[in-house]
């Protein structure tokens, strides 16, 4: 099974939280909790993913790695494997208009506002934070 392939911003690129030397991509944008959320996915160290980005008309941008949580600046980044930042072709581009709870999979799509995001918001059915994907790991995991 490949890793999930997750959007991310990547005019958000930074030192790797595990490997400084290694590139990383900060992983908190409305984009990458819409995509981790509808794909059932709350991260945790080590997490192997495929960040992407789209680049022009023609191709990509990614990068295989692993997501790691950097506590000095409370945040996820996904950490890339030596090679780097890649340019691939074009995927699918149809956009996303779904956005489903990470726990239940209630459709919250009608309860979001993508311009405001999901700061704040919780699933009514369960109680779930919306951005329950990306929140810090728990110290007693």
């Amino acid at each position: 099974m490949s890793p999930p392939r997750i959007y991310a911003d990547f005019n958000g690129l930074v030192a790797g939280v595990r490997n400084p030397a290694r590139t990383a991509v900060v992983l908190d944008t409305f984009g990458t909790v819409r995509e981790l959320a509808n794909a059932g996915i709350v991260l945790y160290d080590g997490l192997e993913l495929i960040a992407y980005d789209w680049s022009d008309d023609h191709e990509d941008l990614e990068g295989h790695g692993a997501a790691y949580f950097d506590p000095a600046r409370k945040r996820w980044v996904a950490e890339f494997d030596e090679q780097g930042v890649r340019h691939v072709a074009q995927k699918d581009r149809t956009p996303v208009t779904s956005f489903h709870c990470v726990s239940c999979r209630l459709d919250l799509s009608d309860r979001i506002d993508v311009r405001r995001g999901a700061d704040g918001k919780i699933c009514p059915d369960c109680g779930t934070p919306v951005d329950a994907p990306i929140a810090p790991p728990n110290p007693q995991d």
